[in-house]
Parts: C-alpha cells; structure tokens; sequence
C-alpha cells in the first residue's frame, strides 16, 4: 500500500502502522467509510487511504496549511484551520455529519491531541467508529511539552482514560461514570499510537450459571475456633487487610492448610 502511492505525494508513516491499520480499518472496506485525517501536509496519506480502501471512500482531510486545498477534488474535501480551536472543529462537524475513521496525524503536540479528541471522538465518530492517534511518541519529548509521566500528554491521557472504562466498578468519587466510559469500547496501545473503539457501552452486569457450590467456609467452620474467626473473616476491614498484606496472607494461608481435610 505505502509503495504504491503516486512519487509526487510525500508520505511519512512509522512501520509498525500498517499492522495496526490492517487490524482495525479492514472491517471497513467495501462499506464506503468516509475517513477523517488530522495533517495533510504534503497530501501523500490521502493517497494512503485512497488505495486502502480501493478508492471506495470518502476522505476529508483538516490542515492548517492554506496550500494544502489543492489536494481538494473528487472524493476528497479539505478544511483549512488550526487542530486546537474547537469552533474550527464544530465547523468541519457540521460540515460532515458522522465518521467513520478518525486518524490523528497533525502536530502531535499532546495538548492539541487531546482537544482534538475530546470534541471529535464524542461528537464526530460515529458508533461502531476507529479512532487512532499517531505519533504518541511526542509524549515523551520535551522539545513538544512531553516527559517520562508527565501530566498533561496525550499518553498520560490515554491511561487516565483506561481508569474511564472500568468507572463501572469504582468506589472512588474521583472515578464516575462519565461520557468516556458509556463510550469508549476499547484502547490499545501499541508503539507510538493509541487506538479507540467506539461504541455505546452499558453497565456490564455480572451472570452466573450453575447450582452446585463448595462450602468456601467449611475450613473456618472446622477450627475450634470457629466463632471468633468467621466473623473476622466476614469483616470488609479484615479482608482488606488480608488482602493487602503479604504476611496475613500467608499466615490465612496455613491456617486453610491445616483445616483442611
């Protein structure tokens, strides 16, 4: 695909893309999806995109470089404006309606990432919809306001949103239930890209199956010391600490040892 592009049209992708392009755009093909990319520049990824999909595809392409209009034409539209400015993101949603595909290949500076997520990813994707943000690796740079764990890059982001996704089951009150979490199918980190599902996410209720049980309490119950140790090992606070604490695990493992039968 990358060797076929016209030798006028410059292109730049990391090997390691193509993979995950195959992965998850594949179940686009034949379907006309209509494709979002964030960084024409020198307009050789819209041929990318032209030749992965067979040409049965609508491409729309955001730059903030005026020049890049002259890639405009058929089955390709091209908006002019700056990637971080939300009013310029509103006006290419309302210009295109739903996408399939989003790819974040702009700037890569990670504050601009993320604005650019969190306008198109809720309000441009449709369900069912890719989003892949590319270059992650700024995240790291400094030279691009990034570092090692440093708040505030797209990859920091990214994993506060993996703490999103299992919302469900927080008892935290700094963990809610938000619009990422009804939203946000599944990430996946790979070299240099994050990579979202979309879809309309429900509360995952818990099934079960089955009617025999084991006694999980018959080796407390065969202690003699059965009254002062089952409701100790009913308490939230005891479980906790047992849990949570290498030695008490041990201790509450030889205990079960010796009562087994």
């Amino acid at each position: 695909m990358f060797d076929t592009i016209s030798a006028d049209r410059y292109a730049q992708k990391h090997s390691s893309y193509f993979e995950v392009y195959d992965r998850y755009l594949d179940k686009f093909r034949g379907k006309r999806p209509t494709v979002v990319e964030i960084g024409v520049q020198h307009g050789g990824s819209l041929l990318i995109w032209e030749r992965f999909f067979d040409g049965d595809v609508d491409i729309v392409g955001l730059d903030i470089l005026a020049d890049c209009r002259k890639f405009a034409g058929g089955n390709v539209r091209i908006f002019i404006g700056d990637q971080s400015d939300p009013a310029f993101l509103d006006d290419v949603i309302a210009a295109v309606g739903q996408a399939d595909i989003i790819i974040d290949d702009g700037s890569h500076i990670p504050y601009h990432q993320i604005k650019t997520f969190e306008v198109l990813f809720y309000k441009l994707l449709k369900d069912g919809g890719v989003y892949i943000c590319e270059d992650c690796h700024t995240s790291y740079w400094p030279r691009y306001g990034g570092g090692l764990r440093k708040k505030g890059t797209f990859i920091e982001y990214a994993k506060r949103l993996c703490d999103q996704q299992n919302a469900w089951s927080s008892e935290s009150r700094n963990l809610v239930v938000d619009a990422a979490t009804r939203s946000i199918k599944s990430i996946a980190f790979y070299y240099s890209i994050v990579v979202f599902e979309k879809a309309a996410v429900e509360e995952p209720q818990l099934v079960e199956a089955g009617s025999a049980k084991l006694d999980l309490e018959s080796a407390f119950k065969a202690s003699g010391l059965a009254r002062l140790i089952l409701p100790l090992k009913r308490s939230a606070t005891v479980q906790r600490l047992v849990r949570t604490n290498p030695v008490l695990w041990r201790l509450m493992r030889r205990f079960l040892n010796a009562n087994q039968g």
